[in-house]
């Protein structure tokens, strides 16, 4: 279910509800240049403007759905990208945020009990909720955050039948339900959780095509899905790549969306345009103020790992030492542990088993907040092979 948590969902999640709403939405003219302005911060990681934006939208309309849904996504969205899920003081900024914003939907809804927009909100913040809760390996409150959720957007379907947004979020449910891993099926049959990932699929191409806020959400979910080589029913990397340019085109400043297109790159065996790629992505951090130093990690993944597919040993094992000098001041982030995976996985090919039996030993040291210590410790009892083109794995952490 490690797919469930996309990148860039959460900004995206955001940017989307708040896009230049077309005529059947009814939305105040006096905040759709506000709106506008934060669409503009959230899509290019520009968090205090956005964060100026919408309390400009809470102070003409107090409670109002797209107020603390954008309240809910930029703190999200800061954890999950600012701050790589690394600062435990954001995780807290975030977990109370998205508390008090489902509570002023509900105040909202109390005055408003048609606004198909509040249960649209609401219902996308318990899916929140649900994937933060599963990160955290709680799945019981996964479980029931998640069942809020799928009621909710219904609930926006049977006000307005035709508010495809809605779709989104029916769509990852079915298809990620539909999907689940081995680990916690048993789980899943004690609390009946089931999916359709056909129809999932079905739900978020019908987002993609129709839906006001979600259209560019549903690509990025469709990304994933079809860059997931254990799904080879919907595997289609190139759809992917158009997908990714399609919304670079839109925005172009976006640094993670850069990177996106890098990891469809990878996905399309074009492993010398990963590498250009990945220098001119480390090239523009520090002198674009977008592009910040917490991302030097993915930079380093991207030219290591382009190394690696094409067999060029001893260039990936530059790259990553290089990679552990840059950030020999850095708190370990989970691009950073995964470079430290791949550097004991480089060592493997070249034959050098002590170096890379230290590097395993380097990667159970961090705390497991991301899951990387089974294949640590897998690398401990059995060398690493030599792999080149696909048979590297994934360019992103494949955990």
């Amino acid at each position: 279910m490690k797919k469930f948590f996309a990148f860039l969902l959460a900004a995206f999640l955001t940017a989307s509800i708040l896009s230049p709403v077309q005529a059947e939405i009814k939305l105040p003219e006096d905040i759709m240049g506000p709106v506008t302005v934060g669409i503009n911060g959230v899509y290019s990681l520009d968090f205090e403007t956005a964060n100026n934006s919408i309390q400009h939208v809470f102070s003409l309309y107090p409670n109002h759905p797209f107020g603390h849904f954008g309240n809910a996504m930029i703190a999200w969205a800061r954890y999950e990208y600012e701050f790589e899920t690394s600062d435990d003081k954001q995780r807290r900024v975030f977990e109370k945020t998205l508390d008090d914003s489902i509570t002023g939907i509900k105040v909202w809804l109390k005055d408003n009990p048609q606004d198909p927009n509040a249960f649209m909100g609401i219902g996308a913040l318990y899916g929140l909720r649900a994937m933060f809760a599963m990160r955290n390996r709680s799945w019981i409150t996964s479980y029931f955050s998640g069942r809020k959720a799928i009621k909710n957007l219904e609930k926006a379907l049977e006000i307005d039948p035709t508010y495809y947004d809605a779709f989104f979020g029916l769509g990852i449910y079915q298809y990620y339900a539909g999907t689940l891993p081995s680990v916690i099926k048993i789980l899943a049959k004690i609390v009946a959780i089931k999916g359709d990932p056909h129809k999932g699929v079905e739900y978020l191409n019908l987002a993609r095509e129709k839906a006001t806020f979600t259209d560019n959400s549903a690509k990025l979910i469709l990304i994933d899905v079809q860059n997931n080589r254990r799904n080879t029913k919907y595997y289609a990397p190139e759809k992917s790549l158009q997908y990714i340019r399609e919304i670079r085109e839109k925005f172009p400043k976006n640094p993670l969306m850069h990177y996106v297109e890098i990891i469809c790159l990878f996905e399309n065996g074009k492993y010398d345009e990963v590498l250009a790629g990945g220098k001119e992505f480390l090239s523009l951090i520090g002198s674009d103020k977008f592009y910040k130093e917490i991302y030097i990690s993915r930079a380093y993944t991207a030219i290591g790992t382009s190394y690696m597919a094409k067999g060029m040993w001893q260039e990936a094992k530059a790259a990553f030492e290089e990679m552990q000098k840059a950030l020999a001041n850095q708190e370990p982030s989970r691009w950073g542990v995964w470079n430290e995976y791949r550097l004991g996985q480089v060592y493997d090919a070249l034959g050098e088993r002590e170096k890379a039996v230290k590097q395993y030993q380097k990667v159970l040291s961090f705390n497991d907040k991301w899951g990387f210590d089974e294949i640590a410790r897998e690398g401990l009892k059995t060398p690493w092979k030599a792999a080149t083109g696909k048979e590297t794995g994934p360019l992103p952490p494949s955990v």
